[in-house]
């Protein structure tokens, strides 16, 4: 018994160095480089008040379909919010989906953590690479943390699906080139 319970340990333990020493997500940069202008474009799509609830992201797929552009977001700087305050920049407090564009601007190539926080439900991507994602509720907390090879300097490709069902609200970002600060990111390197 003790013999599979080594084997047991000695296969999680490698399943674990494994995860842990995995390669960075190689970005794509955007082809070609925008002059964009500040902040980042938003389309939203309201399911009502409650009983009506968004429960997950193939929710929020049905939903985009009939979304409606809003007034641009300043970055990813939503903090966690009062119960029946507005959602990012869009009038109602529960049940909205959001769909999120534009672009993110690394100054140097490296490597660098990117970690999405969300309350409710996440979807995003950068640079053509998953790095956040969270199908269901939760509150305002942090998603997985993510490495990222960033090959160029420059404007990289964002795409974020974001929902809120009831109760508080945020959409935040945190990010700093490995073995740097690893800080809130600022609004100023978003672009639409």
């Amino acid at each position: 018994m003790t013999f599979f319970r080594t084997g047991a340990l000695v296969a999680a333990l490698a399943m674990f160095a494994g995860a842990a020493t995995a390669a960075p997500l190689k970005l794509q940069p955007a082809s070609p480089q925008p002059s964009p202008k500040a902040g980042l474009n938003v389309k939203y799509s309201w399911e009502g008040n409650p009983p009506r609830k968004i429960q997950n992201l193939s929710k929020v797929n049905h939903l985009l379909k009939k979304a409606k552009p809003g007034q641009p977001l300043r970055g990813l700087d939503y903090r966690d919010t009062n119960e029946g305050d507005p959602v990012l920049t869009y009038n109602q407090a529960f049940n909205v989906a959001a769909e999120i564009s534009g672009y993110i601007r690394f100054d140097s190539p490296g490597v660098y953590e990117l970690e999405t926080w969300s309350n409710d439900g996440i979807d995003a991507w950068v640079g053509g690479q998953q790095i956040g994602y969270v199908n269901g509720r939760q509150g305002c907390e942090a998603n997985q943390r993510t490495e990222v090879e960033v090959p160029q300097a420059g404007w990289y490709p964002i795409k974020i699906k974001y929902f809120q069902k009831y109760g508080t609200s945020c959409l935040m970002m945190k990010s700093g080139k490995k073995g740097e600060r690893f800080t809130w990111t600022p609004n100023n390197v978003f672009g639409r």
